[in-house]
């Protein structure tokens, strides 16, 4: 997988606020790695840290005041550019906006570099003409078009949580000790020793204040979040909308053995997320799985990086191979997805230089065929490698022997869920507004 995935977020209410929420972005790092950030209430302002880089790397514990509210991000950029200026969370001093997702639209109202902008600059016009920040909120769910789970920390001391009507990005409530959480995913929760308290519906917004927790249902669309969620960004012990990742991922596995099958002696995952697909796979067909690919300690995932020259000097350090599992033997390299085609040449090219007889890619989701404008950074349509051409074209380009990718069907049906968002793979966008999609990619592809 090359993608991009546009970030996670985390707050916290409560007197450990803002210490969980640093631990919080850790535990959100496979979401965003080019930046972080940390804006709390100090007196009667916000106040906010934030830095280029990994959590530990970007923030500083010692620099982050005390205080009963605030929120965070882990970063990586679908619009604007990796610089300190774009990292989240923003804030004016009296409200701080940190965003996971793009509002698809926001090039339409106003001269903004990035969406989170938009979203700042909207709630502070609303808020200057005497509205709440509720009513605010309600305001901008109604102009906003595209995918935002969303926290807003305001100095008067609450938290909103709001999350798009389509419930694109995943979003949760939970409680850790006496603190409320609220969180891109709920592993991070669980993983700080909280409870989930349950999921923000599409078009809620829920109040969090030292005292109460007020919900509510202010929009309604046909719910289609996001299918990627599920096949590769989320983390495996993840559950969305109370279906588990992880046995989403092995039942994508079990449906690409049974109706993809391929002659191998070995299964060979690519770490991280593929692993339970490669595991489906590998018990369906009763092939050994072998864990032939090992990712470098250091290495960090490339579809962070912010160009084709970073991503492939990554890609250069990314895995080591053990030839003694693969030498003489065919593989079957079981992926996620394949976006440009990189990364997966380079492993197909590895493994022969290690000695692999034959290599057969198996593919735990459709072909992706076009880009995203509701918060995942896939490239322009005409570098994404599944548009030049069948599989039989693709496994030429990538020097396979074979190349077989699930169909739109069968990923629905591993996945357990029909309210899916298929517009990466289908071209149908679930979108409120229509859009010149030439103009879209122009604004949004790299």
């Amino acid at each position: 997988m090359n993608a991009r995935e546009h970030c996670g977020v985390f707050g916290v209410v409560g007197p450990d606020s803002t210490k969980l929420t640093f631990e919080g972005l850790k535990l959100l790092q496979h979401r965003g790695q080019e930046s972080a950030g940390i804006s709390w209430i100090d007196g009667d302002r916000i106040q906010t840290r934030k830095g280029l880089g990994l959590v530990g790397e970007a923030l500083d514990p010692k620099e982050i005041g005390e205080s009963l509210f605030s929120i965070g991000h882990v970063r990586y950029s679908t619009t604007g550019s990796t610089t300190l200026q774009e990292a989240q969370p923003l804030d004016d001093g009296f409200i701080a906006v940190s965003f996971n997702g793009t509002i698809t639209n926001h090039f339409q109202n106003g001269d903004f570099s990035t969406d989170t902008e938009f979203i700042l600059s909207f709630l502070r016009n609303q808020l200057s003409q005497g509205r709440s920040l509720e009513s605010s909120a309600r305001a901008f769910m109604d102009v906003a078009d595209g995918a935002f789970s969303l926290l807003v920390l305001s100095s008067k001391g609450e938290i909103l949580a709001m999350r798009d009507p389509r419930g694109f990005r995943p979003l949760v409530i939970g409680e850790i000790g006496d603190n409320k959480v609220v969180s891109s995913e709920d592993s991070a929760i669980k993983q700080l020793g909280g409870r989930v308290i349950g999921f923000v519906h599409p078009g809620e917004i829920i109040k969090i204040t030292r005292d109460t927790v007020v919900r509510e249902r202010v929009s309604s669309l046909p719910t289609t979040t996001c299918a990627f969620e599920y096949i590769y960004f989320s983390r495996a012990d993840s559950e969305i909308d109370g279906i588990s990742v992880y046995a989403s991922r092995i039942k994508l596995g079990e449906l690409l053995a049974r109706n993809h099958p391929a002659n191998g002696d070995v299964v060979v995952p690519v770490p991280d997320s593929s692993r339970p697909i490669a595991l489906g796979f590998s018990r369906t067909s009763g092939i050994p799985l072998e864990e032939a690919l090992v990712r470098t300690i250091s290495s960090k995932r490339s579809f962070i990086m912010p160009s084709d020259e970073k991503r492939n000097e990554v890609l250069k350090e990314k895995f080591g191979i053990v030839e003694w599992a693969v030498r003489g033997k065919r593989v079957v390299l079981v992926d996620d997805s394949i976006v440009r085609g990189n990364t997966m040449k380079r492993i197909v090219n590895s493994l022969r230089s290690a000695g692999a007889r034959e290599v057969h890619i198996r593919i735990g989701s459709p072909m992706i065929r076009f880009p995203c404008y509701m918060g995942i950074d896939f490239p322009r349509r005409s570098e994404l490698v599944a548009n030049i051409g069948d599989e039989r074209a693709i496994a030429r380009e990538l020097n396979a022997d074979s190349v077989e990718y699930l169909s739109v069907e069968e990923m629905v049906q591993a996945i357990g869920r029909t309210t899916l968002c298929k517009a990466c793979f289908t071209g149908e966008y679930p979108l409120k507004g229509k859009y010149d999609l030439s103009a879209l990619e122009s604004v949004f592809a790299r």
